[in-house]
């Protein structure tokens, strides 16, 4: 089972998992990642109308090409937009558990931090 919390482009654009191209998220077993860019907004937010988010109809792409594209966990999501993409990285690989993510958004403010 996939167990990862964010698979950045470089993984999942030549694996099954590109798929998400077309979908804008995947199922794997109990948990779901969803397309997002830098800033951790959804490919969803950004193509809809009804969203602070919307790039706009004359936009042709959602995501800039060269932009980071990430696969996000969606009960990450609200991290990886609070702490930005290098720290919810960083506090990744050093194993940081959820609760413990949430915890450091709550003591700084939920303004980006180091760790």
């Amino acid at each position: 089972m996939l167990n990862a919390i964010i698979i950045e482009e470089s993984y999942w654009a030549n694996s099954h998992l590109s798929i998400v191209r077309h979908t804008g998220h995947v199922r794997v077993g109990k948990h779901i990642w969803t397309v997002v860019n830098k800033d951790g907004i959804t490919v969803f937010e950004l193509s809809d109308p009804r969203s602070k988010h919307y790039v706009g109809d004359s936009a042709t792409k959602v995501i800039e090409p060269g932009e980071p594209v990430d696969l996000v966990r969606n009960d990450w999501l609200h991290v990886y937009r609070a702490l930005g993409r290098e720290k919810t990285i960083e506090i990744v690989k050093q194993g940081i558990s959820l609760d413990d993510a949430e915890k450091l958004i709550k003591k700084n403010g939920n303004k980006k931090t180091t760790v």
